[in-house]
């Protein structure tokens, strides 16, 4: 009977039931959205920034992040490699060599930073072997050949076949320098690796800088779900037998990247927090009207015997029906804009005049949501939830009702 009587209740006044629904699946779903967008653009911006440097979890020599140099290095790293690998959740594991030095060509001489990779890795994971505008990426099988950024190429000079000398100091200190040739050249949009990035084949650079064969500055982790990350840092921790090896999480090693991710999530939550704000505000303010206009018809209940605590559960239910459709609604609708933009994507590039980056890292024109099971039902069980709560207030009300002079 309680039911019936609520769900009845809240069609008696359609038009003010209506617009409530309605305010609930907008506001809902609007939250839902930009929660999923930004949610989406974190995801691709860590996804894309983990996979151009080592992976989601990195090893190295424990000296090497005070003082970076090529001679804190760690040598014996297949075994260790095969061992990480048959940790499940792992996609792929990675070998780096960082360096610096100085690239000159026939017009110019520039300082750059030069990494030793492995290319049929690499091509798989890395970002910048999928921006390759002029020749090609790296081969395994190449030997003195590079890739270079595309501002780089334009400061040099460089086109593809064209010759480019590496200068830089090997792990003993003595200067040794090689003569490679340009393999391709790549643009990321980022000043900062296009312009002073320069990618050779590991075994190469293990030859410029006189590593061993199995000699490497990073290991690197690739994670199939980044959300096992911690879980997957402990246990190759655990299987660790040489104190000289350190292990660190992308947030160690991008403090620059997650600062970021931390501060903009951190203002899209008060954003949110508004948006929910006027959401439950408005959904308030209906039950609240809802039991002031019904005065006389509480009086009339109580009057003839009806409890108090049958008519506070039925306003109770009430609130529970109109925040159950309107949750309904503002899921359905956020999920499905936030759906359409995952799988189609927005390219904002006609917003920008330049290219983006975000803490030397190339950001995407093309943004794109993501959508978790999490985020729909967990935005609507929040909002059902303080709907449920907020009910609590007015139903106060009805224990406050003069019987007798209301009826008068």
């Amino acid at each position: 009977m309680l039911i019936r009587l609520a769900w009845r209740n809240i069609w008696r006044n359609r038009r003010r039931t209506l617009i409530t629904v309605t305010s609930i699946a907008l506001g809902l779903g609007f939250a839902i959205f930009f929660i999923c967008l930004g949610d989406g653009v974190y995801y691709q911006l860590i996804d894309d920034g983990v996979r151009m440097q080592a992976g989601h979890i990195t090893l190295e020599h424990p000296e090497y992040r005070q003082a970076p140099a090529i001679d804190l290095f760690l040598k014996k790293t297949t075994n260790l490699r095969k061992r990480i690998e048959k940790i499940p959740g792992i996609e792929k594991t990675k070998l780096l060599i960082l360096g610096q030095g100085v690239a000159k060509s026939g017009t110019g001489t520039v300082g750059v930073a030069v990494i030793g990779v492995e290319p049929s890795v690499e091509i798989k994971t890395s970002p910048i072997a999928k921006k390759i505008f002029s020749g090609r990426y790296l081969d395994d099988n190449d030997n003195a050949k590079v890739v270079v950024g595309s501002k780089l190429a334009e400061r040099l000079n460089l086109k593809v076949g064209k010759k480019i000398v590496i200068t830089t100091n090997d792990t003993s200190g003595a200067l040794t320098e090689e003569l490679c040739r340009v393999s391709g050249i790549f643009k990321t949009g980022a000043e900062e690796i296009d312009g002073y990035l320069v990618q050779a084949p590991i075994s190469f650079l293990r030859k410029l800088y006189g590593l061993t064969p199995q000699g490497a500055t990073q290991l690197g982790v690739v994670l199939a779900k980044p959300d096992i990350q911690e879980s997957i840092q402990k246990k190759i921790t655990a299987i660790l037998s040489d104190d000289k090896i350190a292990v660190y999480s992308w947030q160690e090693i991008i403090p620059e990247l997650a600062s970021y991710i931390k501060l903009d999530k951190g203002s899209n939550i008060v954003l949110q927090a508004i948006l929910m704000f006027l959401i439950l505000f408005t959904i308030f303010n209906t039950i609240l009207m809802s039991v002031l206009e019904r005065n006389k018809e509480f009086a009339v209940l109580m009057a003839i015997g009806t409890k108090p605590i049958l008519l506070k559960a039925q306003l109770l239910l009430e609130s529970a029906f109109i925040g159950i459709i309107g949750c309904f609604f503002g899921v359905l609708f956020g999920g499905l804009a936030s759906y359409a933009l995952q799988i189609h994507g927005f390219d904002i590039s006609n917003l920008y005049s330049d290219e983006m980056s975000i803490s030397g890292l190339a950001v995407s024109s093309v943004i794109h949501a993501r959508v978790t099971v999490s985020i729909l039902f967990g935005t609507g069980g929040i909002v059902l939830v303080a709907t449920l709560l907020l009910s609590l207030i007015p139903m106060k009300r009805v224990t406050t009702i003069s019987i007798a002079d209301t009826l008068r």
